[in-house]
């Protein structure tokens, strides 16, 4: 299908055919996302959790990106890895008491890690000295605006929306550890 889509743009001159394969990897990492947000949603959804998962997607997303942190060797592993996930956080947004201590420990905590350990690089896309450095800030950037978000949601007594946000954001901690342990090893 990518093939067809990309032949597509070549023969209508949309793109150039040196250019193919770029679109091509464009097109599949676009697609995986796609399936992997539709999978979310339709999990939150069996759930009935369909706001917190898309609240995690939101939340968690940017600062994966930016803060590295674990990778599966195959795009299936990851898949499945990303189901296991996701059944994981919304079974912690189901059964974990939206306390304002747990809520401040979970983003406190999942915050230090995130600040001292980002980002870490995956062993199949190592970052130069000055990805390092970019990552790093856009880390710490989207880290401080979620922390402030979801304190403030706590002090305006939103509390399942700052649960939420302090489970991802304690979640991406968790996959900066396992990516460090994981590229040790």
């Amino acid at each position: 299908m990518i093939e067809k889509i990309t032949n597509y743009f070549v023969v209508n001159e949309l793109i150039k055919d040196e250019d193919k394969e770029i679109y091509a990897y464009g097109l599949h990492q676009g697609l995986l996302i796609l399936i992997n947000i539709i999978t979310t949603i339709l999990i939150g959804f069996i759930f009935k959790a369909v706001w917190e998962s898309i609240l995690f997607i939101i939340v968690y997303t940017p600062l994966r990106a930016y803060g590295g942190g674990y990778h599966a060797k195959t795009e299936v592993k990851c898949y499945l890895f990303s189901i296991a996930l996701i059944l994981v956080v919304l079974l912690g947004i189901k059964i974990i008491p939206d306390t304002d201590l747990i809520i401040l420990a979970l983003t406190e905590v999942g915050g230090i890690i995130i600040w001292f350990l980002a980002p870490v690089e995956d062993s199949n896309k190592p970052l130069d000295k000055e990805e390092r450095i970019i990552y790093k800030k856009r880390t710490g950037i989207i880290l401080t605006t979620e922390i402030i978000i979801t304190i403030s949601l706590l002090v305006l007594n939103f509390k399942e929306i700052a649960l939420v946000m302090a489970i991802s954001i304690f979640v991406v901690s968790l996959m900066l550890v396992l990516g460090k342990k994981v590229n040790k090893d």
